[in-house]
């Protein structure tokens, strides 16, 4: 028995000597050197070179290549590469169902234009390589670099080739302290073209639009160079970048000071740009639902269009530079257009139209009612019942008010409006001007009524002659920086307005006292509501 397992041993040991001499002999050597050379450079369509081709056989018999470079110059870079073949490989010398498993990669964006070069692969004397790759079932590169510009993701990637585009089985890249997983389906590779998806917990959305742009940047420099070579050469050329959409959702995203959750978004990435929609995220506590478009150059342009709900005012205020300034619950909607190299820098300077209206809040500063009595309370004015009852509903952080809305029109850091309207318990307030974003500083103009309760309580005189639907109505201006308004009552104008109609109403008193049989007369001297 022992004589048997020696001889079966032996047996073994020169099966695997003479298999690996022959694995030796098919796959390595200067014309399989040059043939694996001209066979990749022919697939992808960029010129190959091999530093060095050894043989193994096992586990599997495999092909070694170290230090390959691909493309002129090289932007793929690969340290070894081992294609895995079936012993059968070895009598026809054709690599069929291979794996190719490569080990230290480094890609750098964008992409060479891949495509056939028109050539062929090295012949033989007979015609045919001395080896002939042709077919791969999967290809795994472990510690890849994926460089663009200055940014460099680290990860692993696993493929499944098929016709002129690649099954993406799992790539998991990382950069700093993000980790980011795809999957998908390229149909084609020149120019990149399908579908990917890809989730992350943590995002930081700056540094991959600047990744993106890079990316795009250069493949657009590449395109014109090979559009000009082309031309010269007579051959049609190919653009790296074709139309990619991505389904992206990601737990948490940043953008400078900036945190937006639950992003969700299918984009479409062209050459030039790259629109999301739909997309919708949290913002601010609240949600936004629409789309946002990135049209990718040297300062990068960026359009909104939503729909928001549910955002926290004071958390917006204090991300506007106002803290401490205006609360409550907004809604409406958004039609933004802004260009920065950051979306929080484009956020802060864009311009365009939106509708907002807010709930439950207050405006920090804004004392309607407490100016209104004191402005009147020499003339006719509030009773002291009336100004006790004011000063039990003010409010610490300013004017308390159960809705807020305003068409807001932002153009060059100035927003324009002419129908902001407040509504509270004790007062309303219409009126239009503009708010200034550098110092948050309001100049607005309009008119104040107040509350039914509370124009009872005014002075007959006072209510008589500036009451309009059964309320007192004054005209106010609100300017100054939004966390310390100033309000003023135009007395002067109020002051006229009861001497004319006070001046009326004795006129059409005395015709009616004198006159009686034309007390109609009195009618027209009426003084007029406002």
């Amino acid at each position: 028995m022992k004589r048997l397992l020696l001889v079966a041993a032996a047996l073994f040991v020169v099966a695997a000597l003479g298999i690996a001499l022959l694995a030796r002999h098919v796959l390595t050597g200067a014309n399989v050197h040059a043939a694996i050379e001209s066979q990749l450079s022919e697939a992808l369509g960029q010129p190959v070179t091999i530093g060095s081709i050894g043989a193994s056989i096992y586990p599997r018999v495999t092909m070694d290549l170290t230090t390959v470079s691909i493309g002129k110059p090289a932007r793929i870079q690969l340290a070894a590469v081992h294609v895995g073949t079936g012993l059968r490989a070895l009598l026809s010398r054709r690599i069929e169902h291979a794996d190719v498993r490569v080990d230290g990669a480094r890609v750098t964006l964008p992409l060479p234009s891949f495509g056939s070069t028109g050539t062929s692969a090295t012949p033989t004397g007979d015609g045919k390589p001395p080896v002939e790759i042709m077919s791969i079932d999967e290809i795994v590169l472990k510690n890849v670099e994926v460089v663009s510009g200055e940014r460099t993701l680290r990860g692993d990637i696993e493929l499944v080739p098929h016709g002129e585009g690649v099954q993406i089985r799992r790539i998991a890249l990382a950069a700093d302290t993000t980790t980011i997983a795809m999957t998908g389906d390229l149909t084609a590779i020149a120019p990149l073209t399908g579908q990917v998806d890809v989730t992350a917990d943590t995002l930081d959305i700056d540094r991959l639009i600047g990744f993106v742009s890079d990316f795009t940047a250069a493949s657009t420099s590449a395109q014109t160079a090979a559009q000009t070579t082309a031309t010269a050469s007579g051959a049609p050329s190919v653009s790296p970048v074709g139309q990619l959409s991505v389904g992206l959702r990601v737990g948490k995203m940043m953008t400078g000071t900036l945190a937006l959750s639950d992003f969700a978004a299918t984009a479409v990435i062209t050459p030039d740009a790259a629109r999301f929609e739909p997309l919708t995220l949290g913002v601010f506590g609240g949600r936004y639902d629409g789309s946002m478009q990135l049209a990718l150059g040297d300062m990068p342009k960026f359009q909104w269009r939503a729909k928001v709900s549910g955002i926290d005012t004071a958390s917006l205020m204090a991300f506007a530079g106002s803290p401490n300034t205006i609360t409550g619950t907004l809604s409406g909607t958004v039609s933004l257009d802004g260009e920065g190299l950051q979306m929080e820098q484009a956020l802060r300077t864009a311009h365009g139209r939106s509708r907002i209206d807010i709930a439950n809040g207050t405006i920090a500063g804004l004392q309607l009612v407490r100016t209104i009595v004191t402005a009147t309370s020499g003339r006719g004015g509030l009773l002291a019942s009336a100004g006790a009852a004011v000063v039990a509903h003010d409010t610490p952080g300013g004017e308390r008010f159960s809705r807020l809305g305003a068409t807001l029109q932002l153009a060059g850091g100035v927003i324009e409006t002419s129908d902001v309207s407040m509504a509270s318990t004790d007062v309303d307030l219409s009126a239009s001007g503009s708010l200034r974003l550098a110092g948050m500083d309001a100049d607005l103009a309009g008119r104040a009524q107040l509350s039914t309760a509370l124009s009872q309580q005014a002075g007959s005189d006072l209510y008589l002659y500036t009451q309009d639907g059964g309320r007192v109505t004054l005209p106010v201006t609100v300017t100054g920086p939004i966390e310390r308004l100033s309000v003023h009552v135009d007395v002067g104008d109020v002051a006229k307005r009861a001497i004319r109609n006070k001046a009326t109403d004795e006129a059409r008193k005395l015709i009616e006292r004198k006159l009686p049989g034309l007390s109609g007369v009195g009618g027209l001297f009426r003084p007029k509501p406002h």
